[in-house]
C-alpha cells in the first residue's frame, strides 16, 4: 500500500469515526435523533462506498459525487491511449508514411528506378497489404518500376485508399 492509498484509508477512517461519533451522541438524546441523524450516520460510511457509489443524493438537495472511481478510469484510459498513439505512430516506416503522404498530395510523385527501387517496391507492397493504397486495374509494381530510364508518376499506378487517408488523419497528416 503506497503512502497515497494510507492517507485515503486514514482520511475514510477519522470520517467514519466522527460520524459515528456524532450519531451515538444523537442517539443518546445528547443530540436528537431525526434527519440530521440519519445524514450523520449516512456520512459516516460514505467514504466506505464509493467503490459501489458514483453519486449520492441527501436529503435537503445535498448531493456527493464521488470523483476517485472517475479519475482511476482517466488514468487508465490515459496509457489506453498512449498505447494506440504509440502502435498507429509505428505502424508504418517513416519512408512508408512518405509515400502514404505524397500520394494523398496533390504534388506530382515521379520515380525513375535505381539501386533503391528494390525498397520502394517493398514499401508499395507492404502499404498495399495493408489496405493503406490500391491499384487500379492493370497497373502496379511492375509497370511502375519499369527499368528503362523513364520517370514515371506513382498517381497513375497507386492511388491511397479511404482506410490510408484515416491514417494520415490518425497521425495529423490530413
Amino acid at each position: 500500500m503506497n503512502n497515497n492509498q494510507r492517507s485515503i484509508l486514514a482520511t475514510k477512517i477519522i470520517i467514519s469515526l466522527v460520524g459515528i461519533v456524532f450519531a451515538v451522541l444523537h442517539t443518546t438524546k445528547i443530540l436528537n435523533f431525526d434527519n440530521q441523524g440519519l445524514i450523520l450516520l449516512v456520512i459516516a460510511f460514505l467514504p466506505w462506498l464509493t467503490g459501489i457509489l458514483s453519486k449520492a443524493e441527501l436529503p435537503g438537495g445535498w448531493k456527493l459525487e464521488f470523483i476517485q472511481q472517475i479519475q482511476e478510469e482517466q488514468v487508465k484510459q490515459k496509457y489506453e491511449i498512449e498505447q494506440l498513439k504509440f502502435l498507429i505512430e509505428g505502424f508504418v516506416t517513416e519512408n512508408e508514411l512518405n509515400i502514404l503522404k505524397r500520394l494523398n498530395s496533390s504534388e506530382p510523385f515521379l520515380v525513375k528506378v535505381d539501386k533503391t527501387s528494390v525498397f520502394f517496391s517493398n514499401e508499395l507492397d507492404r502499404l498495399r497489404r495493408l489496405g493503406l493504397i490500391s491499384n487500379p486495374e492493370g497497373k502496379g509494381r511492375a509497370t511502375l518500376l519499369k527499368d528503362d530510364g523513364n520517370r514515371r508518376e506513382v498517381k497513375e499506378h497507386f492511388y491511397i485508399t479511404e482506410k490510408g487517408k484515416n491514417y494520415l488523419k490518425f497521425r495529423g497528416f490530413a
